[in-house]
């Protein structure tokens, strides 16, 4: 129960500083995405199943406050969230490189996937340019975010006594 209302205030602390403050540092106009990087924090911590819950849940809350259909962001969050959970048992390494790889390139998919998804949906665009131009931006700035978000993330995965919940190996 503490680990639930944790990941919760995480995650709404995540969207209020993302439509706080993340418009304010926006470099290039491009805007870095905290709540993106919460949800690979926790797929890459947690596991799968609460990756793809953060994230659907994240995305969900940050979709009632873009001009976007609802459930675009939602939908890219879930699966980022479970793909990176997924694939960080496989990971053999315990470098403190793997969270920033991690975060750059599910930010590099969760964009692309919500381009894409977004395009099917005939949701008008920018060019091509400059659609690479802010997903190569945006998974750069959402690196620089990982020192932040990975220890709190790591945090609420711990116990009180300091066992880890879920290692991440079966």
């Amino acid at each position: 129960m503490r680990r639930a209302m944790g990941i919760s205030a995480l995650i709404l602390s995540g969207l209020v500083i993302q439509t706080t403050v993340m418009p304010h540092l926006a470099l290039f106009q491009v805007v870095p995405d905290l709540l993106l990087v919460i949800v690979i924090c926790f797929g890459l911590v947690e596991g799968p199943s609460v990756g793809a819950v953060a994230g659907f849940g994240g995305g969900l809350l940050r979709d009632f406050l873009l001009n976007a259909p609802t459930g675009l962001t939602a939908l890219a969050y879930l699966s980022v969230g479970y793909t990176v959970g997924a694939i960080r048992p496989y990971v053999q390494s315990s470098s403190v490189l793997v969270p920033f790889a991690g975060v750059f390139l599910g930010s590099l998919a969760g964009n692309m996937l919500y381009v894409g998804l977004s395009l099917l949906l005939g949701v008008p665009s920018e060019s091509l340019g400059r659609v690479f131009e802010v997903l190569l931006l945006s998974a750069f700035y959402n690196t620089l975010l990982v020192p932040f978000a990975y220890p709190l993330a790591r945090r609420l995965a711990t116990e009180p006594r300091g066992d880890a919940v879920y290692s991440g190996r079966s």
